[in-house]
C-alpha cells in the first residue's frame, strides 16, 4: 500500500512509467522524482496498492495513472 516513504511506479499513456518516491512536503522535488504526500498526485497515490487506476486532477487537466509498483 502506498505510504509515506513509498516508491512508486506509475504508468500513464501519455507519459510512460514514472517512479516517485512520498516524502513530505519539506522533502519535495519533483526534479529527482520525491513528491509530497500533499501534491495532487500524492494524494490520490496514498493508500492505493499496485494493479490499481487512479484519476488525478492537476493544473493540465485529468490523468489516470496505473500503479504498477509499490516499494
Amino acid at each position: 500500500m502506498v505510504g509515506l516513504g513509498s516508491t512508486v511506479a506509475i504508468e500513464t499513456s501519455r507519459h510512460g512509467e514514472e517512479t516517485f518516491t512520498i516524502v513530505g512536503s519539506a522533502e519535495a522535488d519533483v526534479a529527482s522524482g520525491k513528491i509530497s504526500y500533499t501534491s495532487p498526485i500524492g494524494r490520490a497515490l496514498m493508500g492505493r496498492r499496485a494493479g490499481e487506476t487512479v484519476r488525478v486532477h492537476v493544473p493540465a487537466g485529468t490523468l489516470d495513472y496505473t500503479i504498477t509498483r509499490v516499494r
